[in-house]
């Protein structure tokens, strides 16, 4: 009966001092996902007058992230309308903002850190696959024969035609 109190007693100790050491430390923690998610809602809270965003990757100076402003706007907090800018869709801005939830991806820092993929190629088959079907679906593009030529931009994918046009 005494070694069974012992044990209890024991026990009943190292629970303690676990839950101490845990409420020291901060709680339970979460996963990496879930602090990611945490941080990068923090960051995207920080006002830059509705004309721009800070990002967890963005500048920082003096330990807090700074504004990154849409083309046609500057200052610290985004706030002066430049003349002469068009084309930006940051008029989509808060319909992505709503819907948040349904259209986030978290990618870890090690997701696909190759610039090709195993085939060879640097466009990503199903991606190719699901471009060919969408222009199939709406016709509005002949694809069967030809490249497909992806970029951020109209500049960028300007480029990379007139590149793969000159070779």
């Amino acid at each position: 009966m005494a070694t069974i109190t012992i044990l209890l007693i024991c026990s009943i100790v190292l629970n303690l001092l676990l839950f101490a050491s845990i409420y020291y430390h901060g709680g339970w923690g979460g996963s990496w996902t879930e602090t990611a998610a945490a941080q990068a809602k923090f960051v995207a809270s920080i006002s830059c007058s509705g004309h721009g965003r800070t990002f967890l990757d963005g500048s920082i100076l003096d330990g807090k992230p700074v504004c990154e402003c849409n083309a046609c706007y500057a200052g610290p907090h985004c706030s002066v309308l430049l003349p002469g800018y068009s084309g930006d869709p940051m008029f989509l801005e808060p319909f992505w903002v709503n819907h948040a939830a349904s259209s986030t991806i978290v990618v870890p820092g090690w997701h696909r850190m190759s610039y090709e993929f195993n085939n060879g190629s640097l466009l990503l088959k199903q991606l190719e696959s699901e471009i060919r079907r969408l222009h199939a679906v709406v016709r509005n593009a002949v694809t069967d024969g030809r490249y497909i030529v992806i970029g951020g931009g109209a500049t960028q994918l300007l480029h990379a035609a007139m590149h793969s046009l000159s070779d």
